[in-house]
Order: C-alpha cells, then structure tokens, then sequence
C-alpha cells in the first residue's frame, strides 16, 4: 500500500556510509540478531575474545545474577544499571518472561528517561515482546522528554507497527532531523521504516540500507 511512499523516501534520505552508523541502526541490528537466535559472542572476533578472560570473573557473576532473579524489579534495576555487552542478550529474553510487568514500566519510564543503556535495552524489548504496543508508543510519543529516547522508540515500532503507520514514521524522520539537524535521532524512524519494508514488501528490496 505503500510501497511508493518508501521508494521515495529512501530516494530521498541516504546514508553517509562513510561515518560510523548510527546508534539506531547498531540498535536495528542487535534486535535483528536475537530475532535470528545469534548469540553475540558468534560474531566477536579472535582478537575480541582473546581479551576476555580479564572480564571472565565479573561477566560470570553478573550472568549468574541475571539467571537467578525472579522480580520484574530487579530487571528492571538491571537495565538501568547497564550490563556486560556479553550479557545483554540474556537481560532481554529476562525481561521477556516477564513482559507482562517489564514491559508497561519501560514504556512508562521512557518518557522521561536519558539513561541512553535503559533506553537501548527498552527498544529492544518493546521490538521482541509478544504485546501490541504499537498504537500506546504512538499515541504517548509526542509527551516523551528525551530525543534519543523518541529515536529508539520509532525503531521499536519498525517491528511491531502496522503498514499503515508508514507514513507518521517517515514524518517523523522529517521532524527530527529539521529539529536536530546535527544528531542522528531521526534514524530511528529511517531503520524502522527500513525493518517495514521488508516486513510487508518481502525481497522488493529498495532502501540504500539494504543494499551493498
């Protein structure tokens, strides 16, 4: 239904392939690994891995701790602390067994939130959890406080929105970048909608995101 739309969107807005990615789209591509059962640790080079070890001790506890908690409180707790890269995969699918309490706080603490670790690990919970929070995020978004927190938000609903919500998404991608014309907060909206297209148009690829 929209598929005119994307094509003119991604004609119009690229990507500067020269500058490191933006955070949304490290963001797009770690929901996009649990979404394919890849643990991190799969794809940390030799020279990555070797360093580890120095780590060993505090990852192993701070895994252990994660396992054994029971509360949506402590995960909760968990996320605004940050954990180990190592770890975050594990925290996530924690939060997902207890989506049901998790998920209405993150949505309710994001929007006031400027802890930039809770935000990126509320994203990828509100993209993966079973829950349709699509419409909520829409309806709350213009009362979130924190720009970062309106760009992860935008690509969490670039896996849970319907296809008719493709066009806010690219206005929003318009309103953020006019208002923050030196941040990359509107590439929440870019990949969301990226992560659209392939979900209603299949291999019809035609974003420069997706091509090499």
């Amino acid at each position: 239904m929209h598929y005119d739309l994307i094509k003119w969107f991604f004609n119009e807005n690229g990507i500067d392939r020269e500058a490191a990615p933006p955070p949304a789209a490290i963001e797009h591509f770690q929901i996009r690994l649990m979404l394919e059962n890849i643990p991190i640790q799969d794809l940390l080079e030799k020279s990555i891995r070797d360093k580890l070890p120095t780590r060993d001790a505090a990852v192993s506890t701070e895994k252990h701790d994660i396992e054994a908690t029971t509360s949506p409180a402590q995960i909760i707790k968990f996320m605004r602390r940050g954990t180990d890269m190592m770890n975050q995969q594990l925290l996530v699918r924690k939060a997902l067994e207890y989506e049901d309490e998790v998920v209405p706080e993150i949505i309710r603490m994001l929007k006031t939130s400027l802890n930039d670790l809770f935000i990126e690990l509320s994203a990828r919970v509100l993209a993966l959890c079973s829950k349709d929070i699509s419409e909520e995020l829409i309806k709350d978004f213009d009362n979130i406080r924190g720009a970062y927190a309106k760009s992860m938000i935008l690509l969490a609903l670039g896996f849970k929105a319907p296809e008719n919500r493709i066009p806010w998404l690219a206005k929003k991608f318009k309103e953020l970048k006019n208002e923050y014309p030196n941040e990359s907060f509107c590439y929440g909206a870019y990949y969301a909608i990226f992560e659209m297209e392939s979900r209603f148009y299949g291999d019809s690829k035609i974003s420069p995101a997706a091509q090499d």
